[in-house]
C-alpha cells in the first residue's frame, strides 16, 4: 500500500501529460484494485445476476405485471426506513417534484430550503410550480437555521423542505414542530441520506414525505433512480398515480388524469441494481463509519479543523456521503484555498462543504426567474433571491470544506489522506499532528461498538 500511495501522484500528473494513459490506467486498477483502493460506486450485491435475470424476463417496465423488481424493491425499502409505503421513482428530483404536487404546491405557493443545498432542490420546486423561498444556516451544524426559516416565512408558505446534507442529520425534531405549528407540510431530502439516524429514529421517517436519490455520488447508486415513503396510505397512492402521468386507472380504476404530472417511472433494470445494493448498504455503511472514526482521532491533533455532523451526536448518526470539516483558518494556520490545493495535488478526493448559495446562480441573480414564476409578490420574492445569506456564504468561502467518501473507504485511503494532510500543514509552516492519544481511536468516537 505504501507503493501505491507513490504511485498515486505519479498517475495524478498523467492526467494533464496524457488523458488517455490515465483514464486507462484508472479504469484498470478500480476493475483490479478496487477493495483496495475503496473505490465507489461499487458492486455491494447481485447486481449482475438481478440484471439478468430482468433482461430473460417479459417485463422492463414496471407499468404492467405483479410480483415485480420495482414492487421487492420498495418493500425492502420500507422496512428498511422505517415506514409504511415507499415509492419508486425515476429520480429524486422529480420525486421532490411529485411529492410538492402531491402535498397541494401550486402556483404561487412558496416552499422554504436552505440556501445552499445543491440547486436541483429549487429546481424541483419550480417544476411543481411553486416558488422556492431561501433560508440561511446555522454555523453550528451547516444546516437550516431555524430563525431563518422563521424569517422568511409568509402568507404563502405552503411548505418546508429538511436536507440531510452530505448525510448529516438535521434536527427533524425542530423543524417538524416549526411546520406543525405554522400549518405547513414537511418534506425530507433525504437523498444523500440513506442510513442516517435522527434522535433514534432513521432519515425519511420525519416528515409527510422523504424522498431518497439513487444517482451520482448518492449512498446506493442505480445510474439513476429514487425513491419517496411516507406514512400516508392515501398520499402514497395518488404518488403510484402520478408517476404515471397522473393516469389513475391503476390504482384508482378510472381511467382520468386531475393534474399535470410526470413520467416518474423507474425501470425495471434500475430497480433490480438498487434492491441489491441496498441489501450490500448495511455492511458498507459500517466500513465507512470505521473510516471516519478512525480519522476523527488523527483531525482531533491537527489545529483548526473539526467534523461537522449536522445535529447528529456521532458518526455513528451520519450516512457520510461526504465527510464535513469546519475550517478556522486562523487557529489552523492556512487558508481554505491553500488547504484545498495541497489536497487536490495529492489525489484526495474533495469538495466544498455545501454548495454554493443559490441566489448566487444565474437563474436567481439575473432576474430570468420571472420569467417562469408567474404568481406571487415578485418584490419579495427578489429581495430574497438578492439577500446576502452570510452564513451559507461564509461556509462555502472560506470555513466548510468536504471529502469525499472514497478517502475513507479502505485503509490506504485514510492512511494517504492523513499523510497528505500532514504534508499541505507541513508545506504552510504549521506544527504537525500531535502524538495519538492512547485509547482508542474508535472508542473515543463514537463509543463502544453498538452503541447509540
Amino acid at each position: 500500500m505504501a507503493l501505491l500511495n507513490r504511485l498515486i501522484p505519479l498517475v495524478l500528473r498523467l492526467r494533464d501529460v496524457h488523458p488517455p494513459t490515465y483514464h486507462f490506467l484508472v479504469r484498470t486498477g478500480k476493475r483490479l484494485l478496487g477493495s483496495r483502493l475503496g473505490v465507489y460506486p461499487r458492486v455491494m450485491g447481485n447486481e449482475v445476476a438481478a440484471v439478468t435475470d430482468v433482461l430473460r424476463g417479459g417485463q422492463w417496465n414496471m407499468v404492467y405485471g405483479r410480483g415485480l423488481a420495482h414492487e421487492r424493491l420498495e418493500a425492502d425499502f420500507a422496512e428498511y426506513v422505517g415506514v409504511p409505503h415507499a415509492i419508486a421513482v425515476g429520480t429524486g428530483g422529480l420525486g421532490l417534484a411529485m411529492s410538492m404536487r402531491a402535498l397541494g404546491v401550486r402556483p404561487g405557493d412558496e416552499v422554504i430550503h436552505q440556501v445552499d443545498t445543491c440547486s436541483a432542490t429549487a429546481l424541483s420546486v419550480m417544476n411543481a410550480a411553486g416558488t422556492p423561498i431561501f433560508a440561511d444556516i446555522a454555523d453550528s451544524s451547516f444546516m437550516l437555521d431555524p430563525a431563518s426559516v422563521e424569517q422568511w416565512r409568509g402568507p404563502q408558505t405552503r411548505a418546508l423542505i429538511a436536507t440531510h446534507m452530505w448525510g448529516n442529520p438535521e434536527d427533524m425534531r425542530t423543524l417538524r414542530s416549526l411546520a406543525d405549528g405554522a400549518g405547513i407540510r414537511l418534506i425530507e431530502d433525504a437523498c444523500l441520506g440513506l442510513g442516517a439516524r435522527v434522535q433514534g429514529r432513521p432519515a425519511g421517517a420525519w416528515g409527510d414525505v422523504g424522498v431518497f436519490s439513487f444517482g451520482c455520488i448518492k449512498p446506493i447508486q442505480g445510474g439513476e433512480g429514487g425513491m419517496i415513503v411516507t406514512g400516508d396510505e392515501s398520499l402514497a397512492r395518488e404518488l403510484r398515480a402520478m408517476r404515471h402521468w397522473g393516469d389513475r386507472t391503476i390504482e384508482y380504476g378510472v381511467r382520468d388524469v386531475l393534474q399535470p404530472a410526470w413520467n416518474g417511472r423507474m425501470s425495471e433494470i434500475v430497480a433490480a441494481v438498487v434492491r441489491e445494493q441496498l441489501r450490500g448498504y448495511p455492511a458498507h455503511l459500517s466500513s465507512l463509519r470505521e473510516g471516519v472514526a478512525r480519522f476523527a482521532g488523527f483531525l482531533r491533533r491537527l489545529p483548526g479543523l473539526s467534523l461537522v455532523l449536522g445535529h447528529g451526536g456521532s458518526v455513528e448518526d451520519s450516512a457520510l456521503t461526504q465527510v464535513v470539516l469546519r475550517i478556522d483558518e486562523r487557529a489552523a494556520g492556512i487558508t481554505k484555498q491553500a488547504l484545498w490545493d495541497g489536497l487536490a495535488g495529492r489525489g484526495v478526493q474533495l469538495w466544498h462543504a455545501n454548495f454554493e448559495p443559490i441566489g448566487s446562480l444565474g437563474l436567481f441573480k439575473g432576474g430570468e426567474w420571472r420569467q417562469w414564476i408567474v404568481r406571487g409578490d415578485h418584490d419579495r420574492i427578489g429581495r430574497n433571491y438578492a439577500h446576502h445569506f452570510e452564513v451559507a456564504d461564509r461556509v462555502y468561502r472560506s470555513t466548510g470544506l468536504g471529502l469525499g467518501k472514497m478517502n475513507f473507504l479502505s485503509r490506504g485511503n485514510v492512511e494517504h489522506l492523513e499523510r497528505s494532510l500532514g504534508e499541505v500543514f507541513a508545506r504552510a509552516g504549521v506544527p504537525g499532528p500531535a502524538a495519538a492519544p492512547e485509547t482508542s481511536t474508535a472508542e473515543s468516537v463514537v463509543g463502544p461498538r453498538g452503541a447509540r
